[in-house]
């Protein structure tokens, strides 16, 4: 199946526009909040209380803007696919009083699990600003479908992995993303996650650069937490935050240019699994583990040595 063919009919724009043709396809209804289960593909977005609490007192002040997307269930029920944000500030607002026990849903009907799951990661592309490990965690879960589109679908055929997931983005939501920018914010995100939780909160917030996450994450914990300490005494600018992380990681070494490529390759490997791996890949990742086994052993030794002179 193609994006296009994945795309048609259920593209977030057209979802989301207010033509007749739109209204009859995807009928609006008022569905009880405990008929609506979430999405498991939505763990990877946010669900911050502080930030659903304000979207519930927007709501409450100025009604529900923008109608979530939620899928009919074979067996009864539905599944929310876009809107698991208002969902759960209605849930709140339900606690005071009966008027937000329903919500209005545009309904998707006869719509498949590959569909819904594609819909779920590209419509938050359209809906909503994200953080960089969310929008690395939308596409990077449209790994799968490019799998499919590999089998099934010869015009994605040569075409780079984030490529794809580029088409499969503009085709769904009508917006331009290049897989170039994909691939930047994949390995961005693959960093920040290796930073310590308070930095991970300022990057996914907007207010570190690019510059001072690959920075942070190519020192350690202790450097890491004595620049956030510094940097908490008082607001900076992103610029500002990027010359402090700089000046304050510039004299810890760096790792040995060799390991660094090695640990490249392995973490691409891990990022795009073979779907069937060979014996040959287990005894080669053996290999690599003893490796570094010896490795670890040998710089630990020479650094004790070294430290006891």
């Amino acid at each position: 199946m193609s994006a296009m063919e994945v795309a048609n009919g259920f593209s977030i724009s057209g979802l989301l526009d207010a033509s007749a043709q739109t209204a009859n396809r995807f009928p609006v209804k008022e569905i009880p909040l405990d008929d609506i289960s979430e999405h498991p593909g939505n763990v990877a977005y946010s669900m911050d209380e502080e930030g659903i609490a304000r979207l519930a007192e927007s709501i409450e002040r100025d009604g529900l803007t923008d109608l979530p997307l939620v899928r009919r269930l074979q067996g009864g029920g539905f599944q929310m696919i876009s809107g698991h944000r208002r969902m759960a500030a209605f849930r709140l607002l339900a606690q005071r009083g009966p008027s937000y026990s329903k919500l209005p849903c545009r309904v998707i009907a006869d719509i498949s699990d590959e569909q819904a799951l594609v819909l779920l990661h590209t419509a938050n592309f359209f809906t909503r600003a994200l953080t960089v490990t969310e929008r690395a965690a939308a596409t990077k879960a449209l790994g799968i479908q490019v799998e499919q589109m590999r089998a099934t679908d010869p015009t994605v055929a040569g075409m780079r992995t984030e490529d794809v997931k580029a088409r499969i983005v503009e085709e769904m939501t009508g917006r331009k993303v290049s897989g170039k920018t994909i691939k930047r914010e994949e390995a961005l995100a693959d960093k920040v996650a290796k930073l310590i939780p308070e930095w991970r909160e300022v990057a996914d917030s907007g207010e570190l650069s690019a510059k001072a996450i690959d920075a942070l994450e190519r020192s350690g914990e202790t450097t890491q937490r004595s620049a956030f300490d510094k940097w908490a005494e008082s607001p900076r600018t992103k610029a500002a935050t990027t010359e402090l992380v700089a000046s304050m990681t510039a004299s810890e070494p760096a790792a040995d240019k060799r390991l660094v490529s090695a640990e490249k390759a392995l973490r691409r490997f891990v990022a795009n699994l073979p779907k069937n791996s060979s014996a040959a890949d287990s005894e080669a990742i053996d290999r690599i583990a003893e490796l570094a086994r010896q490795a670890a052993n040998a710089v630990s030794g020479f650094t004790d040595a070294h430290g006891a002179r």
